[in-house]
């Protein structure tokens, strides 16, 4: 049995009127609810018998007489001015002298048909209060788990491109400008924005990235602004959008371009004055939000095509950064391969191994159409299959399907820039090799097949011969040689 300090120190501090009474009948203690019942203080009702201050002085009997040891009943207060009371009696401790003692609580008498309602409205109140501390512990779990715990991710990479993109990175972070970050696909423009928000003021805060181009326009507005509950057919409750769980910090919308123009036109009202309404809501909400956003697409362009709002364009495009493809920074490919065979080595617990050369060659020479997110399937890949007790050297294979860069495939951006290795060459296919010194010919020769000084003469190949090895190694006809080849289809024989 709990003592009476335990029951009625809480009950005080709850405000309930509590009477506490040994074996035969007298109060022995009294909270100051219950005293302001009669008037005065909890030592005026202390030594007086409830018989004195009830209308039924038997509940006690018959709480005593109850094998449970408890009873309850409606009861005048004796001497009092407040109303009929409900009281409960139950236990509280035993007596050293075989007895016990008791709590009456009292509470203001109701008709059932009221209390019955009370219950239903506090039932209401209850589930109503569950949903919305719920809905706070889910949004708190979804923002601690958005939180870049590790600060400013480590972008990898040393050659002038890169170094050039980190100065902008630097430049850009510490203020809340809009950024716009353009890059191919795989090129890690996520990764720039994490780097721009974990050295921001707002790297304690939540970054919420949004693929805009993985949900359907049906779905954009209220994954971006929320919707109310009954704003449209499956909305049974309220639900926040992105905005306001990256209130404080950074939203990430990558591939902004695939955005609907209905929530362009949402998204700039948030750019400008900082409110949205959520789905099928009336009632404006406020957010401190910087948006960074992300595309592969040329964006004016879009413009130009009435696919992309031309005010949205300039308030996205406040600061812009490019990050470089991977075909133009070869020179980070290597440390890009030991961090990543490194990490992927940790994950599973493995030993790392050095590159063979012969893998390095092959990498530099391929052309990265995915960037460093195929990259980085080819290391893992090569991570799993190596078995560091039977290798000294990891090899890593190209991926199936891609095409070598060379000084003069169409990658590169300049004579000599970003050039692989002149011992790659040693690793090169026979077609490979073919294709490279077409397309070294068709350069010099001012891309010119026929003719004095064109690239069939170079190579000393018939015209036809040339062209036909160009289509079976996809390398695409100059103009000069479509138009020779259907003027040449257009003039009859000569039958005399």
């Amino acid at each position: 049995m709990a003592s009476c300090d335990i029951i009625l120190v809480p009950a005080e501090s709850l405000g309930l009127a509590v009477l506490e009474t040994d074996g035969k009948g007298m109060v022995i203690a009294a909270t100051s609810a219950a005293a302001a019942l009669w008037g005065t203080s909890p030592d005026g009702l202390t030594g007086r018998r409830v018989a004195t201050l009830l209308s039924d002085p038997d509940v006690l009997k018959r709480a005593m007489a109850d094998g449970s040891g408890s009873a309850t009943a409606r009861v005048e207060l004796l001497g009092a001015e407040a109303g009929p009371q409900d009281i409960a009696v139950a236990p509280i401790e035993d007596t050293p002298d075989g007895g016990q003692r008791f709590a009456v609580v009292l509470h203001p008498a109701h008709d059932p048909g009221q209390r019955e309602a009370e219950r239903r409205e506090l039932e209401r109140l209850q589930l109503q209060l569950a949903d919305a501390e719920a809905g706070r512990r889910k949004a708190e779990r979804v923002r601690r788990e958005l939180v870049d715990v590790d600060g400013a991710p480590e972008i990898v990479g040393r050659s002038a491109p890169m170094l050039a993109m980190l100065e902008q990175i630097d430049r850009v972070a510490p203020v809340d400008s809009t950024v716009l970050i353009f890059g191919e696909t795989g090129s890690g423009k996520e990764l720039v924005a994490r780097r721009i928000h974990g050295e921001s003021a707002r790297a304690s805060a939540p970054m919420v990235a949004v693929n805009c181009a993985a949900m359907p326009d049906t779905l954009i507005e209220s994954e971006l602004f929320g919707h109310e509950r009954g704003a449209f057919t499956g909305a049974d409750r309220q639900r926040l959008g992105k905005f306001e769980l990256a209130d404080g910090g950074t939203l990430f919308l990558d591939e902004v371009a695939e955005l609907s123009l209905a929530a362009q036109a949402k998204l700039l009202r948030v750019l400008q004055n900082g409110t949205f309404e959520r789905v099928g809501g009336t009632r404006p909400v406020r957010v401190d939000v910087r948006v960074v956003a992300a595309t592969h697409r040329d964006l004016a362009q879009q413009v130009r095509r009435s696919r992309f709002r031309e005010d949205l364009f300039y308030r996205l495009s406040v600061f812009r950064i490019d990050v470089p493809a991977l075909r133009d920074r070869r020179d980070d490919i290597r440390p890009l391969v030991e961090f990543l065979h490194t990490r992927h080595a940790q994950r599973m617990g493995r030993g790392t191994l050095p590159i063979t050369p012969r893998s390095l060659r092959r990498l530099m020479a391929y052309r990265w159409p995915g960037n460093v997110r195929e990259l980085e399937n080819a290391v893992e890949r090569a991570t799993l299959l190596a078995d560091p007790l039977a290798q000294r050297e990891l090899d890593i294979e190209l991926p199936t399907g891609g095409g070598t860069s060379s000084p003069l495939s169409s990658g590169s951006s300049g004579a000599n820039q970003n050039a692989a290795p002149r011992d790659v060459l040693l690793d090169l296919t026979h077609d490979q090799l073919q294709r490279l010194q077409i397309m070294h010919a068709l350069e010099t020769a001012n891309y010119r097949v026929y003719g004095e000084g064109g690239a069939a003469g170079k190579l000393d190949l018939k015209p036809q011969t040339l062209l036909s090895r160009m289509d079976k190694l996809g390398i695409p006809r100059p103009r000069a040689a479509r138009g020779a080849k259907q003027r040449q289809r257009s003039t009859p024989p000569d039958t005399r």
